[in-house]
């Protein structure tokens, strides 16, 4: 009797064991690395914390996504898009404009006055996602996710401008070649540095202003250093997500499921992340000595005027696709 309890002691201990394995298989886990190149305290990144989070939950666990700032992995934000293609990270946050040297055909939301605000935004986004989706998946095999946008890129100075004409003759820090080719077209001279190196350059003057948003210009305290805020929202500042597509073809159907589903259901948060701050950080700036100028009618005439012509030109340069995206984009913003 005790050679067969202990024989059936032995079978009931192999098939419990066998059970674990089989659930453990059923349930594998899958451990990911994402890299934003916002710093750690910025909003967006407070954001994305908060999407792996409930990644996490909707996964029971099952997709677990850890987030990397800015500093934190050795990539600057115009190394996402072959840092997620060679799965260096499985995610990454990426400006478009800051990706131009990979994906030039894809920044047509980059172009000065095409789409300058939120609601165009996500009009041109819908439209145009399906092109991205595929120059993504065919140039790197990746999946883009969440299409976001920064709020409306303005000019940040070191000094008071009141008019466009100001503009000719100062060293303005640009992050993507439609804004090189603005700022040259208005008579300035555009400069390329990180985002770390803003403030610093402003406050030795080697620099007289840069592009970028109320939001970014709040989260660097630029108040401290910063004159004029010129609100002429050029541009919006487009966002995606990204993930290498090998990775997620190894994800189970339901797990790709789930995370398609909230891509979707994230894009929403993060305009209105994006818009809400928007309005705050312009008040603190404003409560802390910046004055920001609306730029007269006159003076947004003169550079749509200017800077029009532009579009088509980086239409032609970038081939069906630039052609394709620009027609798409122009159904939803730019003049009537």
């Amino acid at each position: 009797m005790r050679k067969f309890r202990s024989g059936l002691s032995g079978v009931l201990s192999f098939g419990v064991a066998v059970g674990i394995l089989a659930s453990t298989a059923a349930a594998q886990e899958f451990e990911w690395r994402y890299f934003t190149y916002f710093p750690a305290n910025d909003k967006p990144t407070q954001l994305t914390r908060a999407f792996a989070q409930d990644v996490e939950a909707a996964t029971d666990g099952r997709l677990k996504i850890t987030i990397f700032t800015a500093g934190e992995l050795p990539y600057k934000a115009a190394d996402v898009v072959r840092s997620v293609a060679t799965n260096q990270v499985q995610m990454g946050d990426v400006a478009v404009g800051f990706a131009s040297g990979d994906v030039p055909e894809l920044n047509v939301l980059s172009m000065p006055f095409l789409c300058t605000s939120f609601e165009e935004f996500e009009a041109a986004a819908s439209e145009i996602a399906p092109t991205v989706a595929a120059v993504m998946q065919e140039k790197f095999d990746i999946v883009a996710g969440v299409q976001w946008t920064m709020p409306p890129q303005n000019l940040w100075l070191n000094r008071e401008i009141a008019s466009l004409d100001e503009i000719s003759g100062l060293k303005v820090r640009t992050w993507n070649p439609e804004q090189v080719e603005m700022i040259k077209l208005l008579g300035g001279s555009p400069v390329s540095i990180t985002s770390a190196e803003v403030i610093p350059a402003l406050e030795r003057r080697t620099i007289d202003g840069a592009i970028t948003s109320a939001l970014s210009a709040n989260d660097w305290r630029a108040y401290d250093i910063v004159k004029t805020g010129y609100m002429v929202n050029m541009t919006m500042g487009h966002q995606m997500m990204l993930v290498n597509g090998e990775e997620f073809g190894k994800l189970p159907e339901d797990i790709q499921t789930i995370l398609r589903g909230k891509f979707a259901e994230w894009g929403p948060k993060y305009n209105a992340m994006s818009q809400e701050n928007e309005q705050l950080a312009r008040k603190n700036l404003g409560d802390n000595g910046v004055n920001l100028v609306t730029p007269s009618k006159d003076d947004m005439d003169k550079a749509g005027a200017a800077l029009q012509p532009l579009w088509q030109t980086w239409a032609e340069q970038n081939g069906k696709t630039g052609r394709t995206l620009l027609d798409a984009a122009m159904k939803v913003c730019g003049p009537a």
